[in-house]
């Protein structure tokens, strides 16, 4: 198990769902192409998570595309990113130094062949989230909200702690 991805893990549980939160009190009457555009971008996270997690598991994800035709409803993005990250959660906790340093083989949507180890599939998941929040921060202020504090000092902080 790995204390430093099981920590970044209850990271993006955290502000994923307050990141939710925040786009959902964007005024969709005023600003619904912002807050359209930023539910497609946390959908695309969902998207690439699943994705990952087939790939961890040797699974097909049955995904042709980075992003699904429909957007999903706030309450049912939540949903489902909090179980896929409590799925990475749980993977992780079973994970041994030499699960994380195996080299796994799978297809990039595009069909093409890729090749990461299990540790960087998770690093990627991670890192790829963080980017594109901070892109839906930019649309949340440009539509009056305030944007979650989307840093990992404060999780720490405040949240860590916690079980």
């Amino acid at each position: 198990m790995s204390r430093s991805l099981t920590t970044l893990l209850r990271y993006k549980l955290w502000i994923d769902e307050l990141t939710l939160q925040a786009i959902a009190r964007i005024d969709a009457g005023k600003f619904a192409e912002q807050r359209h555009l930023a539910v497609r971008l946390m959908n695309h996270v969902f998207v690439v998570d699943t994705i990952f997690k087939a790939n961890l598991t040797g699974q097909p994800h049955g995904f042709t595309a980075l992003n699904t035709p429909d957007t999903p409803a706030i309450e049912t993005l939540m949903r489902e990113m909090s179980a896929t990250t409590r799925w990475y959660l749980a993977h992780v906790a079973t994970l041994t130094e030499a699960d994380l340093a195996e080299t796994l083989h799978f297809r990039f949507v595009d069909g093409g062949p890729g090749e990461m180890q299990a540790e960087e599939m998770l690093h990627h998941m991670l890192f790829h989230g963080t980017y594109h929040r901070g892109a839906v921060g930019g649309l949340l202020s440009a539509s009056g909200v305030t944007p979650p504090k989307d840093v990992l000092s404060v999780f720490l902080r405040d949240h860590a702690k916690q079980p």
